[in-house]
């Protein structure tokens, strides 16, 4: 049974950690597990006037394109303790209207880089809130947390450490595991 997941990435920055991190995601991922990424950039800050007024079209289709995904991964940056303002604009869109978005239950699982020792651990605990408030199921049995990420890449962009990459490795197999289970479970 294939899994397919869209993946979301927080930085919007061509050369950020987290952008490695989500390669090495896609690039890893195991049998039975296709991740795509879904992106973000140029989308309007979230305005309930615009949303009324005009929807954005590249916002329309990325939700189309969740809708469809057995299961969304995070791949989140930690600003100032916290989720990353354009992620979370990302998300203020998709789960729009409220009774409408296809976050309302999909699966949910959170990986994320940054330079200190905590490697984005409060970012994904505070990602925790609005997933409740989405009732979206949360993957919690493991977690990646790379820190001190500029000795965690190489130049190319690549995960070298052995240690995230075991822990990245693990996640995936298990995300898509999990996700198996559910969709299982709908049918």
């Amino acid at each position: 049974m294939a899994v397919d997941v869209v993946a979301v990435c927080g930085s919007l920055r061509r050369g950020s950690y987290n952008r490695m991190l989500l390669g090495s995601a896609i690039e890893r991922a195991p049998d039975g597990l296709h991740v795509e990424e879904l992106p973000f950039r140029g989308w309007p800050v979230y305005d309930g006037d615009l949303e009324a007024e005009a929807y954005p079209e590249a916002v329309g289709r990325a939700k189309e394109r969740l809708a469809r995904a057995d299961g969304l991964l995070l791949v989140t940056p930690e600003y100032n303790y916290g989720v990353p303002g354009p992620l979370k604009n990302a998300f203020d869109w998709l789960s729009r209207p409220p009774r409408e978005t296809p976050l309302i239950g999909k699966p949910v699982g959170t990986i994320g880089a940054s330079t200190g020792w905590g490697g984005t651990e409060r970012a994904q605990l505070v990602w925790l809130y609005s997933f409740r408030f989405l009732h979206m199921p949360s993957f919690n049995r493991r977690e990646v947390h790379v820190s001190m990420a500029a000795e965690a890449f190489d130049e190319s962009g690549r995960l070298t450490n052995e240690l995230f990459l075991k822990d990245l490795d693990a996640y995936l197999a298990q995300f898509r595991d999990w996700l198996e289970g559910l969709k299982r479970a709908r049918r």
